[in-house]
């Protein structure tokens, strides 16, 4: 078993030597630079962290989540040491390793042929997404054809074209038109186009592209007196088009009339044809009611709290140019909406491969190791060998990064290239079971685990602590959680949970939510984006490597189920909440949200919000989230309120809310080569926020 975790780590390149500064950094982290299980004949760097059972309790904070029924008081004492005696009671792992087709469908034919037919899913969705990227480009065009066409039939200039000539226009006219409709109806009913641009000027364009196409089909010559097969399908095509234009128009009435979730319709066809109302029922997060034109009722801008003055301060060292993003300082002109705005970063954007030093860290809840890649600032030596450096004066990071992620991951080199290059060291946290990292446990990995982030903060934390103190300075270095996408939620849930034990100094979550039960109801998503990351998250973790976990917990029905899902709210369904023992997938996403345990709003489950603001008034320390409201991943309404000042004045008003009108998701691209800038805007929020809060701290109180 052992031999499995004893996979190279991710060293930096043989030319690369730790300073002697790096080197006591690892020192006072005492944390091995080899797998534990692994330690046997491998001469560690660092010496192993302490062994002593109640010293490690002692690090585990309040608040901590890691397995429903199994959660941590204050003291986190009690439950741990029950839970890791309960630990032993586990069946015999299984073996990592993929397995073959026919082997997840238990050798049968049949089921294999099931499953590929639900693999149309993400190709039907990357199609319908690349027409919504190219929309508002293709539907001016297609109606200026349109117009050029029209006006050169005025002039009669194809009454002595050939039939041939006039077959082959009349074909391109049928293609023109159908994407200038489709194009100009996405314009239309699309929230972010809507959103971006207001109702009138897609309805606008999708008036005039709609007549014209009308005046296109009127204008085609028919030929049914030639017998070939050829000249009888030029008649097909003004059929054809007429048929489009009747498609699109009735579609996209339809979906216009639906723009207020479907009330209306649903009014008048009851009148008609009287049924039984049916009620959303919480218990059932199948039945949702349809949010419509989904439509932010909530303005752009930083929310925090006036009376918190270390708050305050933080704000007046915040840049303003740091924190917004719009054309006039900088972003991309040509990306006008959210879909855009996420897929061009992720598709263009490279950076360079980061050289780290890893190391492990325990979870003392189930004994499971996790990695943490260290990326240490380079020695300014000019034409000497390199050397990794450890600056004691700039803050320290701990990243979370997204889904199915790594340090690897473009936007996490983004943020570590910019911070080294500045003296800051940035550590990593790898899911467990990502970048190939083995696993000694059936706890595999799951949103609402907390335990993880505290016990690499407070090791972090420690380290730091040790280190100051060894120089005599007065206060050690910052340390800022940041977190992007799925790492943003569970770094905002860590937040929340652990209150005034929370181990960092600061947190920033970018693209996460703070109420994942908003989900839900964010059918765009669903339709668009999940397909495509569902099915890499399955391949590439859920059957790449831990099938036989999951096979081994999950009934047969269960399992073809996850093997068959589009979204990734029916993947958890299927995978996550059954394996972990949650209740339901509104269960999971309660306990996986900062803001989980309170009613939510926006009349989710037709219920009004609480009075309470649950956890996350117990935030303890500065905490920024910094959220596009055209994120086309993660719904604006997973900001949890409609009323983001009230929730920035909670508790002790430590919760910031940066709110940008747009940005996508994980994306905010700059200027009109994105590609040079990279995540740049990004990362550097980022980083003006952590120094803000330095600079802060500073201050005499």
């Amino acid at each position: 078993m052992a031999s499995s975790f004893c996979q190279p780590d991710a060293a930096p390149a043989a030319d690369v030597d730790l300073d002697a500064s790096a080197q006591a950094f690892l020192d006072h982290l005492r944390l091995p630079r080899v797998h534990p299980l692994c330690r046997e004949g491998h001469d560690n760097s660092a010496a192993a962290a302490p062994t002593n059972e109640a010293d490690e309790l002692a690090y585990i904070g309040g608040g901590v989540f890691e397995l429903p029924h199994v959660t941590f008081p204050a003291n986190g004492t009690a439950s741990t040491l029950g839970a890791m005696h309960l630990q032993q009671q586990q069946p015999p792992l299984p073996e990592v390793a993929s397995m073959s087709l026919l082997q997840l469908h238990d050798h049968s034919a049949w089921e294999l042929m099931l499953t590929a037919a639900t693999m149309s899913a993400p190709t039907l969705a990357m199609m319908e997404l690349w027409l919504r990227f190219f929309a508002v480009f293709l539907a001016p065009l297609c109606l200026a054809w349109m117009l050029h066409r029209l006006i050169a039939t005025s002039k009669s200039s194809r009454r002595d074209a050939s039939r041939e000539a006039k077959e082959k226009e009349n074909g391109r006219a049928v293609a023109i038109c159908t994407v200038g409709l489709a194009s100009s109806a996405v314009l239309f009913t699309d929230s972010l186009y809507v959103f971006e641009y207001g109702r009138w000027f897609g309805f606008s364009l999708f008036a005039l592209t709609f007549i014209l196409s009308i005046r296109c089909a009127a204008s085609m010559e028919r030929f049914n007196n030639e017998k070939s097969t050829g000249r009888r399908w030029a008649a097909d095509k003004k059929s054809l088009l007429q048929s489009a234009i009747c498609v699109f128009g009735v579609t996209t009435t339809v979906v216009f009339l639906r723009s207020d979730g479907g009330h209306m319709m649903d009014t008048a066809l009851q009148r008609l044809s009287p049924a039984k109302a049916v009620k959303a029922d919480s218990s059932d997060a199948s039945y949702m009611p349809h949010p419509g034109l989904d439509l932010p009722t909530i303005d752009p801008g930083l929310y925090y709290s006036s009376s918190n003055s270390f708050v305050s301060s933080i704000v007046s060292h915040w840049p303003e140019s740091g924190r917004t993003y719009n054309v006039e300082n900088g972003a991309t002109p040509y990306l006008v909406n959210g879909d855009q705005r996420t897929g061009i970063p992720f598709i263009v954007n490279k950076v360079e491969e980061q050289e780290y030093v890893r190391v492990w860290v325990q979870n003392r809840y189930d004994g499971e190791h996790l990695a943490l890649d260290v990326a240490f600032p380079y020695s300014d030596d000019g034409d000497a060998q390199r050397s990794f450096v450890h600056d004691l004066s700039k803050p320290v990071y701990l990243v979370l990064h997204g889904l199915n992620g790594g340090s690897h991951e473009e936007y996490v080199k983004d943020l570590v290239k910019r911070r080294r290059a500045e003296g800051s060291t940035v550590v990593v946290l790898i899911a467990r079971g990502m970048m190939d990292t083995q696993l000694s446990s059936w706890n595999c990995f799951h949103g609402a685990r907390t335990g993880d982030v505290d016990i690499a903060a407070r090791s972090l934390r420690r380290g730091l602590t040790s280190l100051a103190e060894a120089h005599k300075l007065p206060q050690r270095q910052l340390l800022a959680g940041v977190g992007y996408s799925m790492g943003a939620i569970i770094l905002s849930n860590y937040v929340a949970r652990s209150g005034e034990h929370c181990a960092l100094d600061a947190a920033m979550a970018v693209s996460g939510g703070l109420d994942m039960r908003q989900q839900l109801n964010f059918r765009r998503s669903m339709r668009l984006w999940q397909p495509m990351l569902t099915m890499n998250l399955r391949e590439d973790i859920l059957i790449g490597k831990y099938a036989r976990h999951y096979k081994h917990r999950l009934t047969e029905e269960q399992f073809l189920n996850m093997l068959r899902v589009t979204s990734i709210s029916a993947l958890d369904v299927e995978a996550i909440v059954t394996y972990n023992s949650f209740e339901s997938l509104v269960h999971y996403y309660s306990e996986m949200s900062a803001m989980g345990d309170r009613e939510p709003e926006f009349d989710l489950f037709g219920s009004k919000s609480a009075p309470s603001w649950g956890r996350i008034a117990n935030v303890s320390v500065p905490f920024a989230v910094l959220q596009a409201l055209d994120d086309p991943l993660v719904g604006w309404r997973t900001i949890g309120t409609e009323n983001p000042q009230s929730l920035a004045d909670s508790g002790n008003g430590n919760v910031m809310l940066l709110l940008t009108k747009a940005g996508g998701h994980v994306g905010w691209p700059l200027g009109t080569n994105p590609k040079k800038s990279g995540w740049m805007w990004m990362s550097n929020a980022v980083r003006d926020f952590a120094l803000a809060v330095d600079k802060a701290r500073e201050l005499p109180n």
